[in-house]
């Protein structure tokens, strides 16, 4: 469930503004919008998370950033991702950014909770792919699946023992999907 916070027109100043409770706040089209989260959606979370940066961080290839992350995508929006993977040869000077960063995830991770809204993920992911991201997944730690999208091809939805890959962002990278979702 995503519930509006300040009206339109905010920006990036009045995000910067918000309160530091430990709440995710994101600028979606002219809005800041707070999301709520779970310990069941923060347990996957720092799953996922703790997956890829096992992955990522030996090869140094880039860095893996957790749901306090402000990514700001060319649609003007400030999205929060629960996990996002990025190259360093797209951060600038090779480093994170101090402030929220103008760069386009190689992947980006989105944890569902039980009260999200189906029409706001649809259109979160939509965006996502619109912006250059190349890859995309949607856990789903009820149903226990990741749904994987990119662009301009079919959606696939895997679960259990299948394993899940991030070609050709991350080569080499499989899981189990289960390896995400707490015993």
């Amino acid at each position: 469930m995503t519930s509006m916070i300040a009206r339109s027109p905010a920006t990036i100043d009045d995000l910067r503004k918000v309160p530091k409770d430990g709440r995710v706040y994101e600028l979606v089209d002219g809005a800041i919008v707070v999301t709520p989260a779970g310990m069941r959606h923060s347990a996957v979370s720092a799953r996922v998370t703790v997956i890829l940066g096992s992955f990522v961080l030996p090869r140094h290839i880039g860095e893996v950033y957790t749901e306090g992350v402000g990514i700001h995508l060319p649609t003007g929006n400030v999205r929060s991702p629960d996990t996002c993977f990025v190259r360093h040869e797209k951060l600038p000077g090779g480093r994170s950014p101090v402030d929220y960063g103008h760069v386009v995830p190689d992947l980006v991770v989105e944890v569902l909770s039980p009260g999200d809204n189906p029409r706001h993920i649809a259109k979160k992911v939509d965006e996502y792919l619109a912006c250059g991201v190349p890859l995309v997944w949607l856990v789903d730690p009820e149903r226990r699946t990741v749904t994987v999208h990119r662009p301009d091809q079919d959606v696939v939805v895997r679960g259990g023992d299948d394993e899940v890959t991030a070609e050709p962002v991350l080569p080499g990278f499989a899981c189990r999907v289960s390896e995400f979702f707490p015993e």
